[in-house]
Parts: structure tokens; sequence; C-alpha cells
């Protein structure tokens, strides 16, 4: 699974968890691991690089195999409206295959 594609299915599914109104709470990341079958490591990278990106509000600190966890942005709402259809997901990709793979 490529790099990006685990950020989609981490963004997905934060969108899944969040509460609302938004209130932060811990991620067991071995359960997240588990359900989208990758390494914790994997999915603390791909939940950084949403953080870094603005694509979720979360201090990112974890504690005891837990992620603490707020609310997707204005801006990782729209990309989670815009890439949860897998047809959708694949036109981006293909548009943005040359940036994606560096």
């Amino acid at each position: 699974m490529a790099h990006v594609d685990l950020m989609r299915l981490a963004l997905l599914e934060l969108r899944r968890l969040q509460r609302s109104p938004p209130e932060g709470f811990l991620l067991p990341l071995d359960e997240i691991a588990h359900r989208l079958e990758r390494g914790r490591a994997e999915i603390v990278e791909a939940l950084d690089l949403l953080r870094a990106l603005d694509f979720i509000e979360a201090p990112g600190a974890y504690l005891d195999g837990a992620w603490i966890f707020r609310k997707l942005t204005r801006r990782g709402d729209e990309l989670a409206e815009l890439i949860a259809d897998e047809r959708d997901w694949r036109k981006v990709k293909a548009v943005y295959a040359d940036l994606l793979d560096r």
C-alpha cells in the first residue's frame, strides 16, 4: 500500500471516529493499525503527516499505545469528502501521480 493510500485510509478512519462537538480523545494505535492492516509505526507516521499538512487537529503525542486526536480541520474534512469514494480517489491519484511519487 502506498504511503498516500495509508494517509487516505487514516483520514477517513479519523473522520468516522471524530466526535461532535469536537473533543480530544485517545486513539488506540494498535486497534487502528489492525483495522487498517498496517504497523503502529506506519500509522503514527501517517497521523503525523496529516497533522503537519493541517488536515487534522491533534497534539500528536501518544502515550501507552495511544495518540491524541481532536478533529479534522476544515481542509481535512474537505479532502476526506473528495477522496471518500474509491473511484474519485483513483482519479485524484492519477492527476497528481508525479507529485505523489516523490
